[in-house]
């Protein structure tokens, strides 16, 4: 377990799902210093982003490689010593040892027995049965609702904004060459974590510097080629945006996890067409205002293919938090808006 320091508990973990037999079953793991079972979590570690922190205790406490899907409900709670904690948690399922993103992760030691001495696959009624905490049922009553709905099987469209860039007025060259900055490029390191947490395979950007630089370090680490579009340049986006936004509708058709990298001044154009494909029932809100994010931040779209074509039924944003000075601050996790999900935890007398 790792930790950022006093004051508010910040934890990410994840529900981690398959079918057999056609029955859903999830894993959950067993502590012996609690003697409960609970979903694999974990303090959120310095330097690390939310979705990183629960890809990392999932492996740590069950030895799994996970990808994760849509967000579930966060929990709040008060523990022993009063401090406030939340944990973010995801749904989540296992990846092939082939996986290229896995090559963006980094070797994580197993927790020990004394910490999780178990991990197990249960059905959802044995689940409900064997969780201690009351508040666990919340993610879990989330997940099985959506794999009621027929959209618990998502896969992940990100929209990066590029990095921290030179400022224009002091870049006097082609501002198409425009570089991001030292800030800006440690951003962009920290950014290959959260894709890998999502399962990138694919990358796509406009083909400006600062844009290339914000994902190469990922197309690096798993050894793909980035894709590039004109047309979601700044120029090409001022002359004709109706482009912008038709690549926009082919990539989000695409299918497997892909990550687009973008500027600001398309942003606008990019989130009235994903806008059109949420639904009532897509959960969390897309930004409103412009900027709609900030140099680095990411939206994560996850995507339910249907007859009609693609539907968001799930977004969540990531934003890297700013130091005193105003950069880009890597040493503390990313700041994520609620997805929505909320609930408060009791503990509860375990059914037999």
């Amino acid at each position: 377990m790792r930790g950022i320091g006093r004051g508010a508990i910040v934890a990410a973990g994840a529900v981690v799902w398959r079918l057999r037999d056609g029955e859903l079953q999830v894993l959950s793991v067993h502590r012996p210093s609690y003697n409960d079972w609970s979903w694999p979590k974990g303090r959120i570690g310095r330097g690390e982003t939310l979705p990183e922190c629960a890809m990392r205790e999932v492996f740590e406490e069950t030895g799994k490689q996970v990808e994760l899907g849509q967000p579930l409900p966060a929990l709040n709670y008060k523990i022993a010593n009063g401090r406030e904690k939340t944990v973010h948690y995801w749904a989540a399922e296992t990846m092939s040892a082939a996986h290229p993103s896995l090559r963006a992760r980094p070797r994580w030691p197993l927790a020990s027995k004394k910490e999780v001495d178990n991990a197990r696959w249960f059905t959802v009624e044995q689940a409900r049965k064997k969780l201690t905490m009351a508040s666990d049922l919340k993610p879990l009553d989330a997940l099985v609702e959506a794999y009621k709905e027929g959209r618990l099987q998502t896969r992940v469209f990100i929209i990066a904004r590029h990095a921290r860039a030179v400022k224009r007025a002091a870049w006097k060259q082609e501002d198409f060459a425009r570089p991001v900055t030292a800030g800006g490029l440690k951003r962009a390191h920290q950014l290959t974590k959260l894709f890998s947490a999502f399962g990138v395979r694919d990358i796509e950007s406009s083909p400006a510097a600062r844009c290339m630089a914000t994902v190469q370090p990922y197309a690096t680490a798993i050894g793909k080629r980035i894709a590039t579009y004109q047309a979601l340049t700044e120029s090409e986006h001022a002359r004709q945006p109706i482009d912008a936004a038709e690549t926009l509708i082919v990539t989000l058709a695409k299918p497997g996890n892909r990550v687009v990298c973008v500027h600001r001044p398309t942003l606008p154009t990019l989130m009235t067409m994903m806008q059109a494909a949420t639904r009532v029932w897509t959960h969390g809100k897309l930004p409103k205002t412009n900027p709609y994010l900030p140099a680095g931040g990411v939206l994560v779209a996850h995507v339910v293919d249907t007859e009609s074509g693609p539907r968001i039924a799930a977004v969540e944003t990531h934003v890297p938090k700013k130091s005193r000075a105003g950069e880009t601050l890597v040493a503390e996790a990313d700041s994520s808006p609620s997805s929505g999900f909320r609930a408060s935890a009791r503990p509860r007398t375990r059914r037999t």
